[in-house]
């Protein structure tokens, strides 16, 4: 049997083409018309909806953020299909176009009304612009219109705008955020291996009962260092390549998941990887909490070799 350290993948990486870059940016600007398009039918086709002057609490423009997130969606999925990576360089760019793209919608919506004056003469852009922000209104709970807020119109205008871009960067974000392999310049897939225990289970006690409480907090401190070399150990065969030794472990604790997934605490393993060359690690989460409430932190990765990757994640 070859040794798994010497293992290469039998067909070198591809990099993605130089068009790659331009194909994201052309996806994303499709799906942003597509996106600006919608939003406009939908104010003219049915009364009083303007989902980008949807707000929370006045302040937060929710509206504006889930068409944003829409619009931008071109922009993961093509980063994703291509294997580009999400540099910095390429959010600024995709910020800088979702602007030019909301301001171009703002002009497309004024040049289709064609407004002028008594005179005949065109009522330019800027004017239209600053008659929009100045008759911004809340609506009142009749249904009717409340006073324009004037200059302060301009505010929610800039808080749309925002908005809309806030959250067409959220996709690329998301996605710079998933692990990537660097030598295959490929986005990483995570599949779960298993939860174990790291905490014993939640119970009540009386803050007067010092005996009890002494207890509980020596329980706890046990199952925590239990589950500590529990994963110590799954991560020593994993690293040593030891397939039957690592599988062994986590199915000891296999049956029990529901349960464990109820304990204060617990200690989730999954096997990151590429799916080009197989490379990756074992990353060890620390969850805590339930529901809302739920926190997860990364306290170990375990760099693996590609055969053990490979045999693991079947």
């Amino acid at each position: 049997m070859p040794d798994p350290a010497s293992y290469q993948p039998s067909v070198q990486p591809i990099a993605p083409g130089r068009d790659a870059g331009v194909t994201v940016l052309l996806s994303g600007l499709a799906t942003t018309a597509l996106a600006l398009v919608g939003v406009y039918l939908l104010s003219t086709n049915m009364d009083d909806f303007n989902i980008m002057g949807w707000y929370a609490n006045y302040v937060l423009p929710i509206g504006a953020l889930i068409v944003g997130f829409v619009a931008a969606s071109g922009y993961g999925i093509a980063s994703w299909r291509t294997g580009l990576k999400i540099t910095r360089s390429l959010l600024w760019t995709v910020l800088a176009l979702q602007v030019v793209a909301y301001f171009a919608s703002q002009y497309i919506e004024f040049h289709s009304l064609g407004l002028q004056y008594k005179d005949g003469t065109p009522v330019s852009f800027l004017t239209y612009f600053d008659f929009a922000a100045r008759s911004f209104s809340w609506q009142q709970k009749d249904g009717s219109a409340g006073s324009p807020l004037g200059a302060w119109g301009y505010a929610f205008r800039l808080l749309e705008i925002i908005g809309f871009c806030g959250g067409s960067l959220a996709v690329p974000l998301l996605l710079r955020a998933v692990p990537y392999c660097e030598s295959c310049q490929s986005y990483m897939k995570t599949k779960e291996a298993g939860l174990l225990p790291s905490s014993a289970p939640s119970r009540r006690i009386k803050k007067s009962d010092a005996t009890a409480q002494a207890s509980y907090g020596v329980e706890q401190q046990e199952a925590w260092k239990r589950g500590g070399a529990l994963t110590a150990a799954i991560t020593e065969r994993a690293a040593a390549g030891d397939v039957d030794g690592y599988r062994a472990l986590l199915a000891e604790h296999a049956p029990q998941k529901r349960e464990i997934e109820k304990l204060p605490a617990r200690i989730a393993l999954s096997i990151v990887r590429c799916p080009k060359c197989s490379g990756g690690f074992l990353k060890t989460m620390m969850r805590t909490g339930h529901g809302k409430q739920m926190k997860q932190e990364e306290i170990g990765r375990q760099t693996l070799t590609p055969t053990f990757v490979r045999v693991v994640t079947g």
